[in-house]
Parts: C-alpha cells; structure tokens; sequence
C-alpha cells in the first residue's frame, strides 16, 4: 500500500513540475497592467484588449509616449511574451499600438506570438531573425480590427 501512495505522489510531484500556470484574459490583463504600473520608466499603459481576427486570438497592448527611443518596444514585446505564453487561449499575435504625443499618427508593431516567444523566452531564434521575419511596424497603414473602438476609448 506504502509503494502505491509513493508511486502515485512521484507521478504528481513530476506532473506539477511539467505544467504551468494557464490565465484567462481577465488575469493576463491585471498581469499586465501590474507590470507596467511596476516599473516608472516605461511609457503610459492605455490598454491591453483580447480580440479575435481570421488568424485566431490577438493581444494588443496600447500605450502613449513621448519618447523617441524605440527600445521600449522591444521590452512590451518582452513582456507580452512573457505573460502571453501562459494564456488560456492560444495568442496567434501580439500588437503594440503607440500613441506618441508628438505625432499626430499612431505608429504600430505585430509580431506573430509564437515566434515572439520563440525569441524572448526560449531563446531559440536570434534578435535578427525574429526582426526579420516576425516584426512588422506597418499595420496602421491597413485596416486593424476594433480600431477605431480601442482609439475612442482613451481616459
């Protein structure tokens, strides 16, 4: 009996190391805003929507700047990926939408999400690649899904 409770706490034990954490929309979106209210240097967090478009689920993280400095994209991708590995949903993209308060035009950035998680958290393609054959920053040039919504939501 003692080797049957063993064997059965071994095959949990190894199960719980394997598995991890699964958040719905409603905690990615808390994570997020708990992350970036965290650290003082990054820009404005506008919002964090969940939609979905032909290719499956998409994240997009909103924020307003007024640096000139693109590294932060770079660091919401990080973050993006980061959290947006652990979603319920499958993610197919992530975008970032900045709303610089200097220009009049919002500029945007999509990478597909398994490729941005590839890079950023498993390490398994180069910053190059991923620049490369992930990231785009000409999506406000054509028509984005829920759009004009997310814009006219600002505080």
């Amino acid at each position: 009996m003692n080797a049957i409770l063993i064997i059965s706490v071994l095959f949990c034990l190894s199960y719980a190391e394997n598995s991890k954490p699964i958040y719905s929309e409603k905690q990615i979106n808390l994570i997020l805003n708990y992350q970036y209210n965290l650290n003082t240097s990054y820009p404005d967090l506008l919002g964090v929507h969940f939609y979905q478009n032909k290719e499956g689920t998409v994240l997009q993280l909103e924020i307003e700047s007024d640096l000139n400095n693109r590294k932060y994209i770079f660091e919401a991708m990080n973050i993006l990926s980061q959290v947006g590995q652990y979603s319920k949903k499958t993610i197919s993209k992530f975008i970032i939408i900045d709303h610089n308060k200097k220009l009049d035009i919002p500029t945007s950035f999509e990478s597909g999400a398994d490729c941005a998680i590839r890079y950023f958290v498993k390490n398994e393609i180069t910053k190059s690649t991923w620049m490369k054959d992930c990231l785009s920053n000409s999506i406000t040039q054509r028509k984005i899904e829920n759009w004009s919504t997310f814009n006219t939501e600002k505080k």
